[in-house]
């Protein structure tokens, strides 16, 4: 499990941790991790890893450091990054992040894990994208491109698969202390919120639709994009 020290990751430990799997989870920042750690139950289930997701060498060594307990039956992708505003204020690196932390991240953990769950024709992959991938913004472009870019690999290899089930969850705007202080800024000075911003979703609602496509109750499930917003 990726981008488990974000505002969505504890939900989704959590939420396996719950149906008692084994959970490896992966960020980059050992603090954040430890935090995360500290704060789930059924920690002793609960193995962390510190990983750069857009480098490809050290996604392949989580992998086969995983691989050495048992190739994954799931592997749930929720690493990403966000940033706002008109596409001509970008600055460089922001353009390189979302594109590496979203995009090439997704790429290649996808490409892991279909390395390892191909040859046992079997396994579930969970990507999180985001409904701005279906729902352009003129502020929001380069993130929406890029959710969408994730989307379309989701969608393409799971036409080729081999019996691995690759789908996409796009969650909403997320309820969380970062995205209501963010949001609360930007629209304080309107008397009335869009409704993307009064309508908020909830991590645990997003974790329990990364459950089921990880689950045999969607045994027929495969290539699909799970709006959760």
């Amino acid at each position: 499990m990726t981008g488990v020290t974000g505002g969505l990751g504890p939900a989704l430990v959590e939420a396996f941790l719950a149906l008692g799997a084994e959970v490896l989870a992966a960020g980059r920042r050992r603090t954040a991790l430890d935090d995360l750690r500290a704060g789930v139950a059924h920690h002793e289930r609960l193995h962390t890893a510190e990983c750069d997701l857009t480098d490809p060498a050290g996604t392949e060594a989580l992998f086969d450091a995983w691989s050495r307990k048992g190739d994954p039956d799931v592997v749930v992708h929720a690493a990403g990054a966000w940033e706002d505003g008109a596409l001509e204020t970008q600055s460089d690196d922001a353009v390189a992040q979302i594109v590496s932390d979203n995009l090439t991240s997704a790429a290649l953990v996808l490409r892991a894990a279909l390395r390892r769950m191909r040859p046992r024709g079997r396994g579930s992959v969970v990507v999180i994208a985001a409904s701005r991938a279906e729902e352009p913004d003129a502020n929001e472009a380069l993130f929406g491109a890029a959710k969408a870019g994730v989307v379309h690999l989701v969608e393409a290899t799971a036409r080729q698969s081999g019996g691995v089930r690759i789908n996409a969850v796009l969650p909403g705007v997320l309820d969380t202390a970062q995205n209501r202080e963010c949001q609360n800024r930007e629209w304080e000075s309107r008397e009335k919120l869009p409704r993307e911003v009064s309508a908020r979703v909830a991590p645990a609602e997003v974790a329990r639709a990364a459950l089921w496509l990880a689950s045999d109750e969607s045994g027929g499930v495969n290539g699909a994009r799970v709006r959760v917003a």
